[in-house]
Parts: C-alpha cells; sequence; structure tokens
C-alpha cells in the first residue's frame, strides 16, 4: 500500500482521539495499554500515527491547555470541529501548516469563543472586560510590553482595564486597534473590520495604511490599505451585551440581518417587506418569540422551510 494512500475515515476519527488525549495530558494508566494494543491492531493505524509524528512541530504549537478545553467542552461540537481538522492533518502531509493557521483551526483552539446565539462575558487578567458577540473568537498575549488581543471571528467589545506600561491592543487581518482608555466594539466583517467607540480614545492603525485617532461617538470600517468613517455609534449598538436588540424606527432588512447574527441556518427577509419600519425591545434568548412577535406587530409573516431556513415575507 502506499504510503500517501487514503486513510479510513474511521482510523482518521481514532487517531484524533488519541492525539487529543496526549494533548490534554490525560493518557495514563491503562489507556496508555490502550493505546498500544490500538497501534498494534492494524498497519493502518500504525501509519495514521506516523503521519501525525511527522508533523508533531506543527501541531506542537497548540498549547496543552488549549486542548483541555476542547475536551471539556459541552455539547461537543467544538470538539469535534478540532476532530475533523485533525483528520484533515492526517491527510494534508506538508500543509499542516496551512490547515493550522485557517479559521475553524484556530476557533476551535482559541483561548475563548461562542457559539451561533451564544453571547458571554469575561474578565481578563488585568481586569480588562471583554464581551464576545454571536459566534466570536479571540486568542489573547500579555507580556510586559503589551497586551495583545487577536480577533479570530465576529465581534467584541471591550472595557479596558487600567495598566499604562503596557498597551491593550486588538488585533485583526486588517491592522491594530490600541485603547487609549475606552470602551470600543471591534467585528469583524467580510471585507475588513469595523471599530465602534462608546468612551474614550483609540487608534487603528491598518497593516498599510495611515494611522487614524478615533474620539467617543465614532465609528470606523477600514481594511489593511484604508480607513473610512461610518455614521456615529448609535446609543443601541451594544445592547446585545445585555442579551436584547433594540429597535427605534429599524427598517425590518436591517433588524433581520442583525438577528439572523443569533440563529444558527439562513434568515431572509423579503426586499418587498424590507423598508417596513421597527420598534421594541427583543431578547435574544429566544429568537422563535422575537419571530412570533414580528408576525404580531407587523404585515409579515414568518415563512419556515426548515429551522435553519427561515424567511420573512409579506402577509398573504
Amino acid at each position: 500500500m502506499k504510503h500517501d494512500a487514503p486513510i479510513a475515515e474511521e482510523v482518521v476519527e481514532q487517531a484524533s482521539e488519541w492525539l487529543m488525549l496526549q494533548w490534554g495530558g490525560d493518557l495514563h494508566g491503562e489507556q496508555h495499554q490502550a493505546f498500544a494494543r490500538w497501534q498494534a491492531a492494524d498497519p493502518e493505524h500504525r501509519r495514521a500515527w506516523q503521519r501525525l509524528q511527522q508533523l508533531q512541530q506543527t501541531l506542537g504549537g497548540v498549547p496543552a491547555e488549549s486542548a483541555r478545553a476542547v475536551l471539556r467542552d459541552t455539547p461537543d461540537t467544538q470538539r469535534r470541529a478540532a476532530l475533523k481538522l485533525l483528520g484533515l492533518l492526517l491527510v494534508a502531509g506538508g500543509s499542516g501548516y496551512l490547515v493550522q493557521r485557517s479559521e475553524p483551526w484556530q476557533v476551535a483552539f482559541a483561548a475563548h469563543r461562542t457559539t451561533t446565539g451564544e453571547i458571554r462575558r469575561v474578565t481578563l487578567s488585568d481586569g480588562t472586560r471583554v464581551d464576545l458577540n454571536s459566534d466570536s473568537a479571540f486568542d489573547m498575549h500579555f507580556n510586559g510590553s503589551e497586551r495583545r488581543i487577536r480577533l479570530i471571528r465576529g465581534e467584541i467589545l471591550l472595557t479596558s482595564g487600567h495598566d499604562p506600561l503596557r498597551p491593550l491592543i486588538v488585533e485583526t487581518p486588517a491592522g491594530d486597534v490600541q485603547a487609549l482608555g475606552t470602551r470600543f466594539a471591534v467585528r469583524e466583517l467580510p471585507d475588513g473590520s469595523r471599530v465602534d467607540l462608546f468612551e474614550g480614545r483609540v487608534r487603528v492603525s491598518p497593516v498599510q495604511g495611515a494611522a487614524v485617532q478615533m474620539s467617543a461617538g465614532e465609528s470606523l470600517w477600514f481594511n489593511a490599505r484604508e480607513s473610512s468613517a461610518l455614521p456615529a455609534v448609535n446609543a443601541n449598538a451594544s445592547s446585545w451585551t445585555e442579551h436584547r436588540l433594540v429597535a427605534e424606527r429599524q427598517p425590518l432588512g436591517e433588524f433581520v440581518a442583525q438577528l439572523s447574527r443569533y440563529r444558527p441556518g439562513v434568515l431572509r427577509c423579503d426586499p418587498a417587506v424590507a423598508d417596513l419600519l421597527l420598534t421594541g425591545v427583543f431578547p435574544l434568548r429566544n429568537t422563535n418569540a422575537i419571530l412570533a412577535a414580528l408576525e404580531r406587530t407587523l404585515p409579515v409573516q414568518v415563512q419556515t422551510v426548515t429551522r435553519f431556513w427561515v424567511t420573512i415575507k409579506a402577509r398573504v
């Protein structure tokens, strides 16, 4: 059998499980014996494990505490995602580095992350408070000279802790956002990043563009080369941190686009009703209740193909 022949899916899953156990530091006693028996049971088991060992330099970059966090997740959606990526590594050969740098890999092993519909608040060692919006993830690296938070996906709102000797920096693919004693949100978008500044000041430095200093109440979009001002921050822009959406004469299409971030699957708004104006306060813990409220307050109906495919249309 050729060394680079495909490896059976069940062997991929088994080898990945063993690797996760080793990363988690939980392989001991009878598990050591079981692992040895597993390797001896089939040449394919040994081939899969040897391929992982060849990638050990790449895999060695994953900290043990991150592996333990993935193993503890319940329900185990993040764990299954990590195992799937480890399966890719089994057949990736020299491209394992690229897999590790992919967004799904980084999210699976991020220091902090949320699933779709989940909103969470964490307090970091310096006192900085970070609110994670739905389907978001970030890593962090604090040392003697700076406090760096790397936004991998989604949106975070930070209330910076006081540390005059170490600047607080949010890193995005488009550039850095440095806090100057402040409360601000950073969101990853398909074409760049967005910053909403609620209090204080921040300095935005695109990777290849000119730095921009922002003042309270301002919003900014930027990519790696340029930046542009957005309309002033809406007073309700951070209401998601309190698990609610607030609409004040907001077009329905915009509201549905916001709401879709908190539901798995597809949530669409028919253009025929997208300009209807909506006012209200909507608790995010039950998005089905929000859809029912839309039907009660507007001339619309909720068309459900499956729970993962929902369209807001004109009432017939």
